[in-house]
């Protein structure tokens, strides 16, 4: 930190500047600032104006604003500190008043303003002068280690911070072969040094610690100085004598604790303030032990210490934590200064504030924040505190001011000692040795209480009876009740059905409450604005929000959602595994010399094309021009730096290869050029994995534009509609076919601490880039004339979008003197992710629905992908808002999740989902997602079909943006297809993994739109503006059709599900099957007993039961629909609620019916036998993945084992002959049950 300038008043007021310069500076702000300061910094501020027109725009400036603090915000990880308050200082573009939130940024002045007497006391000066020490650094540098993983932390006078967290795979040492394992662990030291190196400086001489179990840190010591050696590095040899390696229980950060107490560290640490200060505890609780009254703990024992000038020269010490000094209550602080002071200017004595980051800090606020050592021992001091009286005012301030952790225990220790010695001292009874054990007490005859008893005792008896009589008479409606209700909350013992009772949802079920439903829904349909929306997605695509990286936005999205009436919105935090660019490279070699030989450098051969691997910066589009703008990259792609032959594979998909190989193209060693379309591009990389190819490369071809081409005369963007020829897709390359997720905690949520498993079956070990195909050009005309060219292969190989630029798609390989170059460079590293969680709760605890949408971008834009949902997604929380200020209060609860990583393997949610999985299980209803709101005018649905409902129900009710005939819905011109549900979005986690039915909304493009530049810079503001949604149209009819179909789930008393659509499109996907595998030949239909038989009887039995479901489900719609029951029937409400409560159930539970715990084969994650992501596809969905894999590989044994049902049938069906009529949850249960028997031919349910 750097003084700038300071001016102290004499009463205490004054100001200072100060230029922080380490993340270290900000613990030391956020120290010194407090509430009611006046804080002046540079700000960011969004501007709306308007013109003379009448028309609106909004920008961001920069400028410098002076706020009235209110609160503090300080994530002690990322050392970033945000100040919130009311604007003091009216500016250009600001008034006072006005609520602002200031980012303190490093390398950016602030200036601080106390006013008041005594404002700058002794303890905030002391703060400056120890933050702008220029001898202040780092005390101790370690990194805590095991093999694979690395935390390097620094320790410095006023905190523990961990400043890298580094993960790798390091291959085991399997059947006596130990290279891989050495080169993996050479390559993870090699890592750990270059990132310790960014971090340290090395002309100053601190220790060093290296810590780990086993050998792990004396390996890495040897492998700094032999590197010192090697590079000729004098300063990091110079470093040799300050290394220290110590024994730790494990590589994390939390054994850093143990580290610091062995006898070495200690020896070695003496003279830094860390180790001062923890000896001074240590001092202090072995006095504590002798109790010989020289240590004292306690805000009155110390202070009664002070008073009696026992803490002063010759040996006194006075030890406080800073978190007392942070008490928000200037009389509290004040109360702690003055003994400060009068301790070490008054008494002579020292005085040691200790930091509440560090172990000592927290040792000393577990004993209330403040203690003492004492220059002669006091035996008194308990004695002399008044602790039979009730404490005052300022000590029950104290407590609320006190660190959060010392709390409780000074709450215990205070009240309790206090109450029982003041019990003791009013007790007076003589105790000595001749006291007896037992005393004889006398007692008495009992006198008579009343007069008149007997009279009493008759009224009593009358009146008791009567009441009985009253009681069975209102209990006889009971018979008429549903019994056996313990499933549903209630216990099998008598319940009391009176008028005034409350077991329905509230007193106007099954209306709803505080509005009627059509009021709710005119609320949804007439707040959403193109104005706003269009002001939220430029906020979000104003800058990167890459996932990790985004804080600012979940902090911003919270506010708004609070500042919109959700004041219960929080932002839930992992710790996950991701990796972020560092460099990369892709080159067109050619031989000159006629030498096949080549190097990682390309010797021997020179440059015939280097691909830009940027996308233009464009004038009429500022974000492309951002100089924090993110590279072009794959995310969880693998290092690699590889030169070799290539060839082209078209999409790659899985029968593009298959092709291949029937044409014998060699494909070991070579690169790959793919098309990006038919797929997922981490299975593109995937395949060519498994078939040897040593990296990938994906373009984007104008083959997947349709006929908006510059081939058909259409202008690029930003000119036209047609495809940038820059433009470059990023996107993640995991495997989400097995698992999405953080890759190192599949199955679990990744917490801090959590054990991290090893993510190579589901990463890529194989390089691969994105280019635009303007890159792509040079490299497949040099394919020309070279290996099969792609018109000899079937129709899936024809169509390609460059063969007007003398692109033929020849196949390959390109010959021995042409090669590629492909360089890829990636930071491994475990970072957090921030969700925001917003919740209105509902009347009915047990039944929720949750809304969502991913915040994270690949790009500084995103207007389309994500932040077109984003938008929408404030639009509907902000409608949702105006209900509630109106009075309605929801009948469930509604959940609203802006989730993180999405981007990366759908992180944030399936992380949120593994988290809360019992309770999801048991309350959710539905979860309903919008990913990209609008790139188009056509609607796209996928959900299940429980939800087709309500997705026609919603889309009926909002008018189209683009009506043909005046006055059409959505519904009438969409033409009503809902698609089953894959992967590759948020809603994955929920349907796949927790069974929860899912939709997912969208408008996309049609055939004669402007190009979409997927995961491109291109996916801009100004794009969305200028060709997405001019009018912001779509919009606010995606925030519509999403808000009153959550409505309908929400509020209506029989959630609006249909059964029956489920059966039946269970059918319909069980004979797409039944003619895949009589074309593929799998099975032969001419036997007596088809294959199938068993299945169809499964279905067939379920249909009847889901119809007999749904009408029971529509009489109960009719019931309510005829109107309140009068309150004198208060019986039949309460029969019709538990048969409304036992139908939602069966509901609620149908879809979790479909799960199977072992999951499917090879790829256990995914639980729905259903649905589930395609093997080859990712994004689409694969319906009964089990058959169709079967079908697919030819296993006939797998899918013949379908013949097993009727054994589970059978008993089943005897059952149901013998159930009652009104038990309809339990008669979808057994269908289901043989239904998912009979699709899990993959999960060996036949054990």
């Amino acid at each position: 930190m750097r003084l700038i300038k300071q001016n102290f008043e004499r009463d205490g007021s004054g100001f200072v500047t100060l230029f922080p310069e380490e993340p270290e500076d900000m613990w030391y702000a956020y120290n010194l600032i407090r509430s009611n300061d006046l804080l002046r910094a540079s700000a960011i501020r969004r501007v709306t104006t308007e013109s003379s027109t009448g028309s609106t725009s909004s920008t961001r400036v920069h400028t410098t604003l002076t706020i009235r603090v209110a609160s503090l915000d300080f994530d002690p990880q990322s050392s970033q500190l945000h100040v919130s308050g009311r604007i003091a200082e009216e500016t250009k573009f600001t008034k006072v008043g006005q609520y602002h939130t200031l980012d303190l940024e490093l390398q950016r002045n602030f200036t601080l303003e106390k006013d008041g007497e005594e404002a700058w006391d002794s303890v905030a000066r002391g703060i400056i002068k120890e933050a702008c020490d220029p001898v202040k650094s780092a005390d101790v540098w370690a990194v805590v280690m095991q093999e694979g993983l690395a935390n390097l932390a620094v320790l410095t006078g006023a905190r523990t911070v961990l400043r890298q967290r580094i993960e790798m795979s390091i291959p085991r040492k399997r059947g006596g072969r130990a290279s891989d394992h050495d080169k993996g662990l050479e390559k993870f030291f090699q890592t750990t040094l270059d990132t310790l190196l960014r971090q340290i400086d090395l002309t100053e001489s601190k220790p060093i610690l290296l810590a780990s179990p086993g050998f792990t840190a004396s390996s890495f010591q040897k492998f700094i100085l032999d590197t010192a050696i090697r590079t000729g590095n004098k300063l990091l040899m110079a470093q040799k004598a300050n290394l220290v390696v110590v024994h730790s229980s494990s590589g994390h950060l939390h054994s850093l604790n143990e580290v610091l107490q062995t006898p070495e560290v200690n020896a070695r640490l003496k003279d830094t303030q860390y180790a001062r200060e923890g000896k001074l505890m240590d001092d202090f609780m072995a006095l504590l032990r002798k109790d010989d009254g020289r240590a004292w703990y306690g805000p009155n024992e110390v202070e009664q210490a002070v008073e009696k000038g026992a803490v002063g020269r010759g040996g006194g010490v006075l030890l406080i934590s800073n978190a007392l000094f942070r008490a928000q209550d200037v009389a509290i602080r004040r109360r702690w200064v003055k003994l400060v002071d009068k301790v070490r200017d008054i008494e002579g004595g020292e005085v040691r504030t200790l930091s509440s980051e560090h172990e000592s800090g927290k040792r000393l606020d577990g004993l209330g924040g403040i203690a003492a050592i004492l220059t002669f021992p006091l035996d008194d001091l308990d004695d002399d505190t008044s602790e039979h009286e009730v404490p005052t005012e300022n000590e029950n301030e104290l407590r609320v001011a006190l660190a959060p952790d010392c709390h409780e225990i000074y709450q215990t220790w205070s009240y309790e000692r206090r109450w029982f010695l003041g019990f003791l001292q009013t007790v007076e009874m003589p105790f000595n040795e001749q006291t007896p054990l037992l005393t004889t007490v006398q007692v008495v005859p009992r006198q008579p209480r009343y007069r008149h008893s007997t009279l009493r005792r008759f009224c009593t008896i009358a009146l008791s009876t009567t009441l009985i009589v009253v009681v069975v008479i209102f209990l006889i409606p009971i018979n008429w009740l549903p019994h056996n209700n313990q499933d549903h909350g209630w216990d099998n013992t008598l319940q009391f059905p009176l008028p005034w009772s409350t077991h329905c949802p509230h007193q106007s079920w099954p209306a709803s409450q505080g509005m009627s439903y059509q009021n709710l829904q005119d609320i949804l349909l007439k707040t959403p604005s193109e104005s706003k929306a269009r002001e939220w997605s430029q906020y979000y695509a104003s800058g990167p929000h890459l996932a990790g990286k985004n804080l600012t936005q979940a902090l911003w999205t919270r506010e708004r959602w609070q500042q919109c009436g959700v004041p219960d919105s929080s932002i839930v935090t992992y710790d996950v595994y991701l990796r972020y660019p560092l460099g990369h490279r892709l080159a067109l070699l050619e031989n000159n010399n006629e030498t096949d030989e080549v190097d990682a450098t390309g010797e021997g051969y020179e440059v015939r094309y280097e691909c830009s691997m940027e996308e233009d910066v464009l004038t009429e589009d500022p974000t492309t021009g951002l100089d924090n703008r993110i590279p072009t990259f794959h995310g969880y792609s693998a290092n690699g730096d590889i030169t070799a032959q290539y060839v082209f594979v078209n999409f790659g998909t899985h029968h593009d290869f298959q092709d291949l190989v029937k044409a014998n193209v060699s494909l070991e060693g070579k690169i790959a050029i793919v098309k990006y379309g038919r797929g997922f591009r981490g299975l593109k990389v995937k395949e060519a994995q498994q078939h040897g190819m040593a990296g990938v490369v994906i373009y984007s071809d104008p083959q997947e534009d349709g006929k908006i081409t510059e081939k058909n005369g259409y202008k690029p963007y930003p000119h036209g509609p047609a495809r940038n020829p820059s433009s470059v897709q990023r996107g993640s390359v995991q495997f989400i076919d097995v698992a999405p997720g953080d890759p190192t905690t599949v199955g679990y949520p990744s917490k801090p601490g959590v054990p991290r498993q090893d993510p190579s079956s589901i990463l890529p070990s194989i390089p691969s880039v994105p280019i635009s195909y303007r890159d792509a050009i040079p490299l497949l005309q040099a394919l020309n004339g070279y290996g099969p060219p792609a018109s000899d292969f079937n129709e899936y190989w024809q169509g390609g979008g460059l063969d007007y630029l003398n692109v033929s798609y020849d196949i390959g390989p390109s010959p021995p003197s042409i090669k590629l170059h492909l360089v890829n460079q990636q930071e491994h590293i475990t970072t957090p992710l921030w969700n925001v969680i917003g919740i209105i709760n509902g009347t009915l605890a047990d039944e929720v629905v949750i809304i969502g949408n991913h915040r994270d971008a690949w790009i500084a834009g995103g207007a389309g992908d994500p932040n077109s949902g984003s938008a929408a997604l404030n639009e509907l929380v902000r409608s949702f808002g105006v209900a509630l200020e109106k009075g309605w209060k929801p009948l469930r609860t509604i959940v609203f999740g802006s989730w993180d990583g999405e981007e990366y393997a759908v992180i944030g949610s399936t992380e949120w989902v593994e988290e809360y999985l019992p309770w999801l299980s048991k309350a959710a209803i539905a979860y309903l997602n919008v990913d990209v709101g609008t790139s188009g005018p056509s609607l796209q649905v996928g959900a299940s079909p429980l939800l087709h409902r309500a997705v026609y129900a919603a889309t009926a009710l909002v008018q189209s943006p683009n009506q043909t005939v005046a006055g059409q819905s959505v519904r009438d011109t969409w033409d009503g297809y809902i698609r089953s549900l894959g992967s590759g979005s948020d809603f994955a986690a929920f349907q796949d993994y927790a069974g929860v039915p899912s939709v997912d909304f969208k408008f996309t493009g049609a055939h004669d739109s402007p190009v979409y530049h997927y995961h491109s810079d291109y996916d801009s503001f100004h794009w969305m503006d200028t060709f997405g949604d001019r009018d912001w149209h779509y919009h606010t009819t995606i925030t519509k059709i999403w808000a009153l179909a959550a409505a309908s789930l929400v509020e209506s008393p029989v959630i609006p599900f249909s059964a029956t659509t489920y059966a039946e499109h269970l059918a319909s996907y069980v004979k797409s099957i039944k003619e895949k595998a009589s074309d593929i030949g799998t099975l032969d239909f001419q036997e007596q007993k088809a294959p199938f038989h068993n299945l169809d009887l499964a279905l067939g039995r379920f249909e009847n039961a889901t119809v007999r479901f749904d009408r029971s489900a529509s009489s109960l719609e009719q019931q309510i629909k005829q109107g309140n029951i009068p309150w004198w029937k208060f019986w039949q409400r309460l029969k019709l609620f538990l048969e409304v409560k036992k139908v939602n159930d069966g509901y609620k539970y149908l879809e979790r019916h479909f799960l199977y715990e072992k999951g499917l084969d090879g790829r256990n994650w995914f639980k729905h036998v259903v649905y589930a992501p395609g093997r080859y596809t990712g994004y689409s969905g694969a319906t009964f993945p089990g058959l169709i894999e079967a079908v697919e590989d030819n296993n006939k044994t797998a899918v013949e084992s379908t013949k097993t049902i009727p054994k589970l049938i059978q008993p089943a069906e005897m059952e149901q002959d013998h159930r009652r009529e009104d038990q309809q949850c339990d008669c979808l249960v057994e269908p289901v049950r043989g239904c998912v028997a009979a699709m899990t031919v993959h999960g060996h349910t036949y054990e």
